[in-house]
């Protein structure tokens, strides 16, 4: 009996044994210990705050040519999402400041789209689906990347229905002029708000905060100022309206306009450069829209006509990025990024 109680014993310490061995082995090869219990903690906290019902920046859009309006839907996510598709390259920006993860798709255009440097570098590979260019969207592709919240702007409003088909979280992320720094804040907090990234939110916002001011403060040193677009030999010039696409560069940012109540819109008035000697600015603000280099582009605006301006005679005509003042704004980094542009240059 005590051979077989030995042996019993025996038989049962090899089970134990053998079972702990392979929960062992289990956890190294799947990776899991301790931090799965930890994960799991860190995962329940993500998704306390769920399910979370968010408003679009914008109730509505008007498109001006067809008369048509798009009413945007408050969007209910059940978790918090692990598949991002944004068809805005500010939003990527801000989403990319905030350490925001699960980018899946985005509107690179082949490759050529007119996005950040930074944001070419690492959302243009592989591993992100380009679901086509800003206003000519690929949605199969969009389909394809199985996103579970889908973030769009002005320029895919015509698409707003039919995204919806793919997942009903689509959120507009546009902003009007009313307030635009206020926008841009706004669609900072609410991606930390979705994405659990408060403490990272304040910091940015608070620097925003400090780079207004800071041109603020150049700006009240001149008299006034022309904000002017240049594209392909045409050259647009834009006020303080509430219509003008760049009207926050005079209300936002502090420049006294040059001009006023001139016919604008999102791609400004019809300027010849007679009448930008006729305003006569004392600050000229050209933004590039064809992303030329800046030799170039200064060959092309620096005419005998341009010559006779204050701006030219006191060395004030500032050459402004397209890429982030046209293609990429409202993101948080691009726009710190573009007042520190005005600042280098009104030295």
């Amino acid at each position: 009996m005590k051979k077989w109680g030995i042996l019993a014993a025996t038989a049962a310490l090899t089970l134990m044994l053998g079972a702990c061995g392979t929960d062992e082995t289990k956890e190294k090869s799947s990776g899991k210990t301790e931090q799965t219990s930890t994960d799991k903690e860190t995962s329940a906290e993500s998704n306390a705050a769920f399910p979370m019902t968010v408003e679009s920046l914008t109730a509505s859009s008007e498109d001006r040519e067809s008369g048509s309006s798009t009413v945007f839907e408050d969007v209910t996510f059940k978790e918090q999402p692990k598949r991002i598709v944004t068809l805005d390259y500010g939003f990527l920006d801000t989403l990319d400041a905030l350490g925001v993860e699960g980018i899946v798709g985005i509107a690179a255009n082949g490759g050529k789209g007119n996005m950040p440097e930074h944001l070419k570098e690492k959302y243009i590979n592989d591993d992100v689906t380009d679901v086509g260019s800003l206003k000519e969207l690929n949605l199969e592709a969009i389909a394809a990347a199985e996103p579970d919240a889908i973030f769009i702007s002005g320029r895919q409003t015509s698409y707003y229905e039919e995204l919806k088909e793919i997942t009903p979280n689509v959120v507009f992320i546009g902003s009007d002029n009313t307030d635009y720094i206020g926008g841009v804040k706004e669609s900072v907090d609410l991606a930390a708000k979705i994405f659990d990234k408060e403490d990272e939110a304040k910091a940015l916002n608070d620097n925003l905060s400090a780079k207004v001011a800071e041109v603020k403060e150049k700006a009240a040193g001149y008299g006034n100022a022309l904000v002017a677009m240049y594209n392909d030999k045409a050259i647009s010039g834009f006020d303080d309206g509430k219509e003008s696409r760049f009207a926050y560069v005079y209300n936002d940012f502090g420049f006294k306009p040059a001009t006023t109540n001139i016919e604008t819109g999102s791609h400004g008035s019809d300027f010849s450069y007679e009448s930008i000697l006729k305003v006569d600015p004392e600050v000229l603000l050209v933004i590039d829209r064809g992303v030329e280099s800046v030799d170039v582009l200064k060959g092309q605006i620096e005419n005998d006509i341009i010559k006779k301006t204050r701006a030219y005679k006191e060395d004030k005509i500032v050459y402004l990025d397209g890429t982030n003042w046209y293609f990429s704004s409202n993101g948080i980094t691009t726009e710190v990024e573009k007042m520190q542009e005005i600042l280098d240059e009104l030295k």
